[in-house]
Order: structure tokens, then sequence, then C-alpha cells
């Protein structure tokens, strides 16, 4: 039996080597997107913007061989969702290089990532939150099988800062007008920001990482939160429908007007509230698409670019090594308040100790 496997994996190699294109060194070497990772030629040009530690890190390595970088722990030890976003990025093998293809795992199969992904979420049942834990690489996924409906699904990161802006100013004129002193202004407003932070920390710790596993459970995740953790990087589907915003917008107007009983101060509360929410989409488009110190011709100031930093490696924990912690996004006051909050050598640590007890079990 061993000699017939050993035989099997030799005709597997050979046939991957004969299916896939031949690069030279020096092809690699001369070309702006690829790199080579154990024989594996590479091709980063659709990831250049969606690696977590910026653009820079690929620019870097463009044309040379990663191996013993990914393999190396002297940086940070990469995790599986690395390696897996590694193998979506293959496109031939360096000339004379002995590779192997990757052993399919469990969940490999499960879900058609090139069809609608809306029904197959509910179908996939208890194998839900196994399949999501699995971290698969869907670099764009459709949700609805109807296009008119998948179309308004997407839309750009920015459009909060065309939308809602009016909508706040509005919020401090009613404010303004109403006679409210300096300082009752700005304590609503800081008020309301402390609303947002506590919300967005609420929803993703005790709403967004609900237990799924039924029909309808799943569908809930998947539309709440489950979809950002399988396409982080998909910029169309970082904020909230505009639509769903408005509706929320009226509904938390008329919940602080109800709440603070008319006083004026209402609709500065809710600016602060919508403010924050801003800086939320806003904060998290930076996290997932800029090295955080730039955005195109903007180069931000030393202190907001060193804040933004901490708060993507805090983010970048939550994503790829647990996301049982640092569930604030925009701010970390009540990961830290609340005890949630874990650096990424510690989760690095937590992660390696479940892998050990998984393989006792």
């Amino acid at each position: 039996k061993a000699t017939v496997s050993v035989l099997y994996w030799g005709l597997l190699t050979m046939a991957t080597q004969n299916e896939e294109e031949k690069y030279t060194m020096e092809e690699v070497a001369s070309h702006p997107n690829l790199m080579v990772c154990d024989g594996w030629v590479l091709d980063v040009s659709s990831f250049r913007n969606e690696h977590p530690g910026g653009e820079s890190f690929i620019s870097a390595w463009v044309g040379k061989d990663i191996s013993e970088v990914m393999h190396s722990d002297s940086t940070h030890k990469h995790t599986e969702y690395a390696w897996r976003v590694l193998e979506s990025l293959r496109v031939g093998v360096l000339m004379d290089a002995v590779v192997s293809k990757s052993e399919r795992k469990k969940y490999d199969d499960m879900v058609d990532v090139n069809a609608p992904f809306l029904w197959q979420m509910g179908e996939l049942g208890a194998n839900y939150q196994g399949w999501m834990a699995s971290q698969p690489v869907v670099r764009r996924l459709t949700i609805f099988p109807w296009k008119p409906i998948e179309d308004l699904s997407r839309y750009p990161w920015w459009w909060i800062w065309i939308c809602l802006p009016p909508i706040i100013g509005y919020g401090v004129y009613c404010a303004v007008l109403a006679g409210l002193p300096g300082v009752q202004l700005a304590a609503s407003f800081v008020a309301g920001l402390f609303c947002w932070i506590s919300l967005e920390y609420c929803l993703h710790r005790y709403i967004f990482h609900i237990e799924a596993g039924t029909y309808a459970s799943n569908i809930f995740h998947f539309f709440a939160h489950g979809l950002h953790h399988l396409t982080p990087h998909d910029t169309s589907r970082l904020t909230f429908p505009p639509p769903f915003v408005f509706l929320l917008a009226t509904m938390f107007w008329s919940f602080f007007k109800l709440v603070c009983l008319g006083h004026p101060c209402f609709s500065m509360v809710f600016s602060g509230l919508a403010s924050g929410y801003v800086a939320y989409d806003t904060t998290h488009f930076l996290y997932h698409h800029t090295d955080c110190a730039t955005y195109g011709p903007i180069k931000f100031p030393g202190f907001f670019s060193s804040y933004l930093r901490f708060m993507k490696s805090c983010h970048n924990v939550h994503h790829f090594l647990d996301d049982d912690c640092n569930f604030g996004v925009s701010s970390p006051l009540l990961d830290f308040a609340l005890g949630t909050y874990v650096s990424k050598k510690d989760a690095e640590i937590r992660r390696a100790t479940k892998a050990a007890a998984k393989k006792v079990d």
C-alpha cells in the first residue's frame, strides 16, 4: 500500500507539473507582478491592495522567492488563510521545481464559489460554522441569483461621505437653532459618539458572531457579518446599503427624541452617533485597503497613522487569528474595558494552543 501511495503521489506531482505553465526565475524577476513560493509562481496583481500589511510589503518582494519568509516566524507566523490566499494566486510553476498540490480539506467542496451564495449558506446547515471557520478564500462572491438585486447590494464605501454629512449637519443646525449652550452641544455630541462605540461593540460581539447552524440562522449570520469575513477586501460590500442606513437613521432620530423627552439635545446626540458610524466605515475601509499611512495623494498625520496602524493590527487579529476578540473597529475602548483586547502575539499563542488541543482530541 505504501508503494502504491508513493507511486500515486509521484504521478500526481508529474501531472501537476505538466499541466502548469512553466517560468524561469529570470522571467519572474523581470515581471512587475510575479513572485515565487515553494516552486509555485504567483501573480499578485489582484492582491497588492489587499495584503494586511499594505501594498508596500508586496512591492518589496515582487520578482523574488518568498518561500523562506513565508515559512519563517521571524516576522510573524502566517495563518492558514494566508497560505490559502497564495494558492488562489498560483499561475504556474518554476522551471525544474518539484511541487505538489495542496491536500483537500473537509469543507473545500461544500460550496460552489461561482454560484450565488444565498441558498447555499442556508443549506450548509450544521456545517455552516465549520465552513466559515475553515477560512475559504473567496475574492468576490455573488449573493443573489437575480442580477438587479445583486447590483443593488453593492455600493462604494465613500457613499457615506456624500449622504450622511448633510444629515449630521442638520442635526447640529437644529440643536444650535434651539439655543443649546456650547457645553451642552459638545457634551451631547460626545454622548452620541459613545452611543456609537457601545452599539458597534455590542452588535459585533453579541449579534454578528452568534452561533449559527440552522437554515434561518445561517442566512441571518451570513448577511449580518459572515459575508464580510468571507470577502474582507471587497470594497463594494464594506458599508450597509443606503436604504437600510436611512431607515436606521430615521429610527434613531425618533428614538433619541423620545429618550430625551423632546429636549433639543437629542439632535446633537444623533449627530454624534451618525458621525461615529461615518468614522467606523471610513477607518474600516482604511484597515483593509491601505497601509494606514497614505490614501492616494493624502498623507495622514503621524498620530492618526499610528492609531490606524494599531487598530488595523487589532482588526487583522480578529479576522485572521481569533474572531472571539477585538470587537471594536473604530475604537478599542470597550475591548480594553471589558477584557476582549488580544494582541497579535497572544492571539498566535491562543491559536496554537487550540490547534494542539484539537490534535489531542
